[in-house]
């Protein structure tokens, strides 16, 4: 099997300094360009539209989703997926212009405000999500919110394009200030202007209780915005349009087309980044939901076009049983992700039986548009939670632990498999390391089975009803997975892959006009040729690609002759069944193989096994030990110097970096690739050193702390003028946020020692952002050994959980509370304070107010 491809240099976050600008800069000019036609009594003319549409395309979709890819390479969960799903948005707005000119108006009414109905619920669900970032993107959101509810009325009335007008000029001068706001946090790397730098909720306020289970946490340990939120949230709009498709609010089609768009900017990027993080699951979840939307939206178009009669035929396409069956694959699957995500695809599986082309279609549009109400309200719970989740890096908004245990799973598919294994042979488990490649051949194998099934059938029914879905699975999801395959490095399957995309557009060609097969004789021989060729490739790719290659040969063969006007009756539809019948055994086996990281249904090893490259030589950092003065001495001149250096504390290990340097404080969250919103703790020797620095504390702080420190606690305290004193100097702007710092004072002797030596240093937990916490020098090595520039080595680490960080902004008010519970547990904290009370005698002001009367 060939290894993913292994980049050279770690991703550094703040090379990609301020997207948002970007993402801003593209809904204010979309904003303002549909203001402006508002404005105006009537629709422009013919030109017009087409110009603005084009525009609305280029600059609000185009420019936004690249606002978005760069968001999401910043781990920016949020506002990645805002832009992309507004990328859509305006995308879809522009293509509604260009239709404008051609459809009638009555038919873009009611076609269009089903899609913008989803739009406005996605809406009203990133701006809740928002209320926990900033202060600026919510309002900006629920602006657009309401845009959108009058750009609906003003479908059927001008005042509504009037009232949608004035919010979308707030939307663009709301714009232009979250620019400037940006513009000078990319410049200066710290917020200025206010608005950004706070939430008015704050999700690390909220109490949790630890999960049970690691197994759903293990994807957060990545360089890339976690993709769920977005992926779900794709499922509203196509959703919503069915629904009131099939409940009868309109029977045109066509303007409702383009809201299929959200589906495939959301999951398509929502997939694509899975595939990036190494999430096998979610990154064929999103391509499965993608299919299914898109196929079905070109379906009912073909409809209302009557495409070649295709209304009259659709009850006799066997096509969808193929994506059933997949999805019933993937239900088993997820009985290793959440409760909530495997309920969620119970009810999508029954959509999918419920939407099968076998029932009448009186019943079937109210069995397939009463499920997809269901989905869209279900989705933006799904979004919700996953969003919320992400942003907070906790489980904020339940999703339930795994349904059945993983363990338990793969025991399970061991016996069911045992027979397939030598006596005595055990079932070899890998890491996450290879789910790239693993998700590459599971798609392929996935878009094929369903693409084959599709054409199998075309001996007792129309080709027609398959269209759609060959243009899907066989030509978009190839040339995909292409792409996948060559961020893999595997040119043999992306070779394959190219094959396929050319062989399933010559047979889409032919469904489309059948009189054009003279035309296609080049290319189906041509075609035939080049996966001739690539039979000899798949030598080195697991043994199921010989019978499926072998298949799939004979099944160009067919075509071929068919090409050539010979008739062979029921050669296409053996030799494409048992292509898709193959295909579907080697998705069962990819799906399962790598949702349980093990080779538990059997593939067949390859024939010819490709040479493994050498090991690619990493240069790690500098190690010194614990146990040595002069190995401190090491360390204490590195962090002088500028660099980083890791670190035993008395809980899991750290980063540190000192103080006196704001470049050196930077850095870390480059190493990190940590979020610069997110803020880093300074750390001192002693509590000695934090009073020489002359802090405005209330006695009570001074009291708590003298009990917390040193110790497993920190504490977040309001910034002054004292961290001038300690010698930060311009660092100061980058430790904490705007208005606290969080102060850490480890019991620890190497701390102590280090701090003294060089001043107060800032800390943070040495793992990449989101990642696990190192309770070993060996796991900081080996994720950031080659970034960071020294590494003091204990050996394990005192705790297995990182401190304890307790809020005291409102101590003097008689109140504390907690943005984190850590390995200090809470009643032990909350017993501290009740003491330090005690200590000062503390009384809380009772303010009496005076009877004037």
């Amino acid at each position: 099997m060939e290894t993913p491809k292994q980049e050279n240099e770690a991703f550094a976050a703040i090379l990609y300094a301020e997207p948002g600008a970007l993402g801003l800069i593209a809904n204010i000019m979309a904003a303002t360009v549909v203001a402006v036609e508002n404005i105006l009594n009537e629709n422009g003319s013919p030109p017009a539209l087409i110009l603005s549409g084009v525009h609305l395309i280029v600059i609000g979709g185009f420019l936004q989703l690249l606002a978005g890819f760069m968001s999401y390479r910043r781990n920016d969960h949020l506002t990645g997926s805002a832009f992309i799903v507004f990328a859509s948005l305006w995308t879809i707005q522009g293509i509604n212009h260009i239709m404008m000119t051609s459809l009638p108006q009555t038919a873009m009414q009611y076609g269009v405000l089903p899609g913008m109905i989803g739009f406005m619920a996605m809406s009203v669900i990133l701006s809740m999500c928002a209320a926990t970032v900033n202060y600026i993107m919510p309002p900006v959101l629920v602006a657009i919110m309401i845009a959108l509810i009058f750009e609906g009325v003003g479908l059927f009335f001008l005042w509504g394009r009037r009232v949608a007008a004035a919010f979308e000029i707030i939307i663009a001068l709301s714009g232009i200030y979250g620019v400037v706001v940006m513009t000078l946090k990319g410049v200066s790397q710290r917020y200025i202007l206010p608005g950004f730098g706070n939430a008015p909720y704050d999700v690390l306020l909220v109490r949790t209780k630890a999960p049970k289970s690691k197994q759903n946490e293990k994807k957060k340990n990545t360089k890339y915005a976690e993709p769920m939120g977005m992926g779900f949230i794709g499922n509203v709009v196509p959703a919503t349009v069915l629904a009131f498709y099939h409940l009868g609010f309109f029977t045109d089609f066509r303007p409702a087309i383009p809201m299929f768009l959200s589906s495939l900017f959301c999951q398509l990027c929502a997939s694509y980044y899975s595939f990036l993080r190494q999430d096998f699951f979610n990154a064929i979840l999103y391509i499965i939901y993608t299919v299914f939307w898109t196929s079905k939206g070109i379906t009912e178009l073909l409809v209302t076009m009557d495409f070649a009669g295709i209304e009259t035929l659709r009850t006799n396409f066997y096509g969808q049983w193929a994506l059933l069956i997949i999805m019933l694959i993937l239900l088993v699957c997820s009985m290793c992700q959440t409760k909530i995500l495997y309920l969620y695809n119970l009810l999508f599986t029954l959509m999918i039986i419920l939407s099968l082309d076998h029932i009448p279609i009186p019943v079937y549009n109210f069995t397939f548009g009463v499920p997809c109400c269901l989905i869209a309200i279900f989705s933006l719970f799904m979004s919700t939670s996953y969003l919320i989740n992400s942003i907070a890096e906790k489980t904020v908004l339940y999703v339930g632990a795994e349904v059945c245990d993983v363990e338990k799973l793969r025991r399970l598919f061991e016996r069911l498999t045992a027979c397939t294994r030598s006596v005595g042979a055990k079932v070899k488990y890998y890491d996450e390391s290879l789910a790239p490649d693993e998700v590459v051949e599971t798609l392929c194998f996935l878009g094929n089975s369903i693409s084959c099934i599709c054409i199998s059938s075309l001996e007792i029914t129309h080709g027609t009803e398959c269209l759609p879905w060959l243009l899907v699975t066989g030509v978009a999801l190839s040339l995909y997975v292409a792409r996948c395959s060559y961020t893999c490095g595997s040119l043999s399957k992306t070779y394959m892959l190219f094959v396929y995309t050319f062989y399933w557009i010559c047979w889409s060609i032919y469904l489309i006009n059948p009189s054009l097969a003279f035309v296609l004789r080049p290319a189906s021989l041509a075609v035939i040729t080049l996966h001739t060729l690539g039979m000899f490739f798949v030598m080195s790719f697991h043994k199921i690609w010989i019978p499926f290659t072998l298949f799939f040969e004979l099944n160009m063969i067919a075509f071929v002759i068919r090409c050539f006007a010979v008739n062979q009756p029921w050669m296409n539809f053996v030799t494409a069944l048992l292509a898709g019948i193959v295909s579907l055994y080697g998705t069962f086996a990819g799906m399962t193989n790598g949702t349980l990281q093990g080779h538990l249904v059997p593939l067949g090893d390859p024939i010819l096994k490709a040479s493994q490259p050498p090991a690619r030589l990493t240069k790690l950092c500098p190690t010194f030990t614990s146990k040595r003065t002069s190995a401190i001495l090491k360390a204490a001149k590195i962090l002088t110097d500028g660099g980083i250096v890791g670190v035993p504390t008395d809980t899991v290990y750290a980063l540190a970096a000192s103080c006196r340097l704001p470049n050196s404080i930077k850095n870390i969250y480059t190493v990190k690739e940590r979020p610069s919103e997110k803020p880093i703790c300074i750390c001192l020797s002693n509590l000695k050193q934090l009073e020489e620095a002359k802090p405005d504390f209330c006695d009570l702080l001074w009291a708590f702390m003298r009990l917390c420190y040193p110790g497993k606690i920190s504490c977040v305290v309001p910034k002054g003028e004292w961290l001038l004193n300690l010698g930060l100097g311009d660092a100061t702007e980058y430790i904490g946020n705007k208005e606290s710092v969080c102060i850490r004072i480890p019991d620890s002797s190497i701390l102590a020692y280090l701090t003294q030596l060089t001043g107060p240093v800032a800390l943070s937990s040495a793992n990449p952002s989101g990642g696990e916490d190192s309770i070993h020098h060996e796991m900081v090595l080996e994720s950031l050994g080659h970034k960071i520039d020294g590494m003091i080595c204990d050996g394990e680490s005192r705790e297995t959980a990182p401190s304890t960080v307790v809020n005291c902004l409102n101590i003097s008010k008689g109140e504390i509370s907690f943005f984190r519970i850590g390995c200090a547990p809470q009643d032990h904290v909350e017993n501290l304070f009740e003491e330090a009370k005690k200590e000062v005698n503390f009384k809380p002001q009772i303010i009496v107010e005076k009877n004037l009367n």
